[in-house]
């Protein structure tokens, strides 16, 4: 059964250009570093005004619950949590399961990546 994993990601003071650029690196090297993404994705949210002080939306998908643990104590995404302790971040994460409760509209071959 897959899982979603998101995570809202706020720092105090904000990252300055080059913390982003080694923060969205470090994310974009986990398919090679951790595997077992079905999706992952890293952005900036458009408008600000609802964000209560999150900067950063980290998406995933992961096969299974077995998947999430296996990544969440890989020692790639261990360091990244580390780093983002030490830039002053604070995380906000949320994991569901994709069964006939959740999936409201399923994804389609197409659709916007």
């Amino acid at each position: 059964m897959t899982i979603q994993h998101a995570v809202l990601l706020g720092f105090e003071p904000e990252l300055d250009p080059r913390a982003e650029q080694e923060m969205f690196d470090q994310v974009r090297a986990w398919p090679d570093a951790i595997g077992g993404f079905g999706v992952l994705r890293i952005g900036r949210p458009i408008v600000t005004t609802r964000t209560r002080g999150y900067h950063y939306l980290l998406f995933m998908e992961v096969a299974d619950a077995a998947a999430l643990e296996a990544y969440q104590v890989h020692p790639v995404h261990q360091r990244f949590a580390a780093w983002v302790v030490e830039h002053g971040g604070t995380v906000l994460a949320f994991d569901y399961a994709l069964d006939e409760t959740t999936v409201v509209v399923p994804a389609h071959r197409g659709a916007p990546a």
